[in-house]
């Protein structure tokens, strides 16, 4: 190999350190090689100053959100001119203008053509996009993501690939670093349960929910905005005076920076730049006030909420004036905002615009004469409500926040979110609903799953962001120097004197799984770093294990399989379902949708093939994410949950969930038998390590009476051994019909003998 550097001159001063630490080959290794970052939020921001500063000059980042003004805080590579535009764009501008310059120049590296960091503003799981080829050209891919999706889409794209991927996640003050690498041995990210993810982006919260969970939070938030003394707590509150001085800043900033690109600029190239990052335009969309803050104040004064700076307010008696102002708050929240953002471009990539609420329904559900849905004598806490019945409550909970605070001993200020505050659960439970209705966010909620999701929301913690980036930094510098080695073969000897070979396959020996921890350990350390986890014998990613499903066969359709269970629960994207040697649904650009759809309505036990019943085993490959799982059923029809209502507290009771929630994921395969109605069997086994019966507050997401995809039980003991797969015979490439570009396999992905590797979408 060449160095990049080689008399100790031509080193960037800052560079110096990495490269008496690491030494100049590895240095020119960082220069040269190739780096794919998915994610530029919280995490992001840290890791690409990281990379920047350390000499990485050939990165590119994947990211599909955009700049929200509550990301400002921490997320320190945006300003408030920025807000509105995609964060890989403006992040990895700013990034490449701190990467040291390799020739004599400013430190800014303001001529530094020859680092790139190239954005890509869309969702990872974009298959004609990134897909195993792409991710195939990268020495190793950082992970600074904040949802299991897509978290599950790059571990099994780089399994399929064989390219190490750093993993990393915080949860307040508690993050971990581990590195994935198929070759290696390594557990992936999908070998153990994970706990329900709890911490959210704010701008996700604040511009674009896509579940349940993020209505929750922003109605929460809602809560504090309206009720709390200290009205800026809220993530929601807008300063007016902050907003003023961040566009005069932006202006400021702005200016300079076009007036240090004017010089040397075609005209053509001027009005580019005066569209794009320093646009006046854009800093005032920045620093634009939104249109709920004002009628908020107001509706705040009409409540007699006492401010942080005591300024008492008298609370209005006044109850027309009081649901009047209400009407006008709601508008604004549910209506205007929300049209305002879509004027804005604000949901041009989403794949569902958001439907403001009608105006005739917010007028007159806050009506004096309306009735909430809690004031109903049929009301039960299990009951969904409908847009109308969510503005009434909210209506509601204004009207007795009122006449509380004007009560001859009013408990004002309101006390901090409780979720057993029965005042302040109706009012979320209305406020996410209809945000989730505006956005069309399914399934809503009743008040009783409400009350589990709001009490598990942790914040997000700046410094817990930049650690854990940092220890990503310093593992990609171990997995470059063994890629290294490798290539120059020096390959170390393992613990049992075998000589390691192969790419990067001794990562396991150099890499570690590190914690971040709130306490410090009995030695006095913040950070646990551990040698990395071998695989789980029973994941059915990386070691192809059989997954069992226990579910009523004769109720569910094939459809109901195909979308609750493999794409939402198992994450797969476009599946081919086989029972024996028969194809009974199939996806792919090449499949005609019409071919299987008369199955698609069908009950399983109905499919053809003998259908699947009690003991049957199912194929279900994904080709795009390299994958091949065999499923095994058991039929279960009788299915009990734990009554967390009333005087029965804690004793069983009969599930009255719809159909599609009842299933369970999990346990042992079931062994083949006659079908027996009250037969529970291995079913009662999986659903008895967690799956019906788990309770609310370990659960903050749409599926919170269901086991999570990464949420999977683990059988107790290391010596339960899984059935002998029964085996199926797989199509020839050549029979598949002009199909032969989605079954095609990687050589790249081929499983080796000691590592049977699946992977997905």
């Amino acid at each position: 190999m060449t160095d990049i550097i080689t008399p100790n001159t031509s080193c960037p001063p800052i560079l110096r350190g990495i490269q008496a630490a690491l030494g100049p080959s590895l240095l020119s290794q960082i220069l040269s090689c190739r780096i794919l970052l998915v994610g530029s939020g919280g995490i992001g921001c840290e890791l690409l100053k990281n990379l920047a500063l350390s000499g990485f000059r050939n990165v590119e980042i994947i990211d599909l959100d955009t700049i929200d003004v509550s990301n400002l805080n921490r997320q320190f590579l945006f300003r408030s001119q920025h807000v509105g535009m995609p964060k890989c764009v403006v992040a990895s501008e700013v990034a490449l203008k701190m990467v040291p310059p390799l020739v004599s120049g400013d430190e800014g590296g303001a001529d530094n053509k020859e680092a790139k960091y190239l954005p890509h503003h869309g969702n990872v799981c974009d298959n004609s996009k990134f897909n195993v080829p792409y991710i195939q050209k990268f020495a190793l891919v950082l992970n600074a993501l904040d949802n299991v999706a897509a978290r599950r889409r790059v571990n099994r794209l780089c399994l399929a690939a064989n390219v190490p991927l750093v993993e990393a996640g915080t949860a307040g003050y508690l993050g971990q670093v581990t590195v994935i690498d198929k070759s290696s041995g390594t557990e992936c990210y999908e070998c153990q349960a994970k706990p329900t993810q709890k911490v959210y982006p704010i701008c996700t919260i604040r511009s674009t929910p896509s579940q349940p969970v993020h209505c929750i939070v922003w109605a929460k938030e809602l809560y504090k905005l309206c009720f709390m003394p200290k009205v800026e707590d809220s993530m929601l509150f807008e300063d007016e005076e902050s907003l003023r001085a961040d566009v005069e800043a932006a202006e400021k900033d702005a200016e300079e920076e076009q007036n240090e690109k004017e010089e040397g600029k075609t005209d053509n190239e001027k009005s580019t730049d005066d569209g794009g990052n320093g646009s006046s335009d854009n800093t005032a969309t920045g620093g634009e006030k939104s249109t709920y803050m004002d009628i908020v104040k107001e509706l705040r004064s009409l409540l007699g909420i006492i401010s942080s700076d005591n300024d008492a307010s008298s609370p209005s008696k006044d109850e027309s004036i009081l649901r009047t102002t209400a009407q006008l708050a709601l508008t604004a929240l549910f209506a205007t905002e929300i049209q305002k953002q879509i004027g804005m471009d604000r949901y041009k990539t989403a794949d569902k615009v958001p439907v403001p609420v009608s105006l005739d329904d917010l007028a007159k559900c806050t009506d004096i004469n309306a009735i909430p849905p809690t004031a109903k004598e049929e009301y039960n806490p299990t009951d969904i409500w409908n847009p109308s019945d969510c503005i009434s409550e909210i209506a509601s909970c204004f009207v007795e926040v009122a006449a509380n605070a004007s009560a001859p001993n009013p408990s004002s200020p309101l006390p901090e979110f409780d979720k057993d505050d029965d005042m302040a659960m109706r009012f979320v439970t209305a406020a996410s609903n209809l945000r989730s209705y505006v956005f069309q966010i399914d399934p809503i909620q009743s008040l009783y799953s409400a009350k589990g999701i709001a009490g598990n929301i942790i914040p997000a913690i700046a410094t817990t962001n930049a650690i854990v980036a940092g220890l990503q930094v310093l593992q990609s510098f171990h997995i470059l120097k063994s890629q290294f080695d490798a290539k120059n073969g020096k390959n170390n000897k393992s613990a049992d004197g075998e000589e390691e070979v192969g790419k990067h396959g001794k990562l396991k020996q150099v890499c570690r799984y590190t914690y971040c921890l709130r306490d410090k350990t009995r030695k006095g350390y913040l950070l646990q770093p551990t040698t990395l986890p071998d695989p789980n014998p029973n994941c059915f990613v990386c070691r192809n294990a059989t997954i069992s499903l226990a579910l009523n066969t004769q109720e569910w359709t094939l459809d109901m399989l195909l979308n609750r269970v493999l794409k939402k629960e198992l994450g797969f994207g476009e599946p081919t379902i086989m029972i024996g040697e028969d194809i009974v649904y199939e996806e792919g650009e090449d499949i005609d949708p019409s071919e299987y759809a008369a199955n698609l309505t069908k009950k399983l036990v109905s499919l053809p093939a003998g259908g699947v019943g009690h003991g049957s085993v199912i194929r279900v490959e994904d080709f795009t994410q390299d994958l091949e799982v065999e499923v095994s059923v058991s039929h279960k029809d009788h299915w009990m949950i734990v009554n967390e209502d009333g005087g029965k507290k804690g004793e069983a009771k009969e599930d009255d969930r719809e159909e599609i929630e009842k299933f369970a994921i999990g346990g042992k395969k079931p062994v083949a038998a006659v079908a027996n109605k009250d037969d529970d069997g291995a079913a009662a086994a999986a659903s008895a390590k967690g799956g019906e019966t788990k309770p609310d507050d370990d659960s903050d997401d749409d599926d919170i009476e269901v086991i999570e995809a990464d949420d999977l039980p683990k059988d107790n003991g290391n010596d339960a051994k899984m059935p002998a797969k029964v085996p199926l015979k797989k199509r020839p490439l050549e029979d598949q019909s002009g199909n032969g570009a989605k079954k095609a396999k990687l050589d790249d992905a081929k499983k080796s003998d000691e590592v049977e590797v699946i992977e997905l979408d």
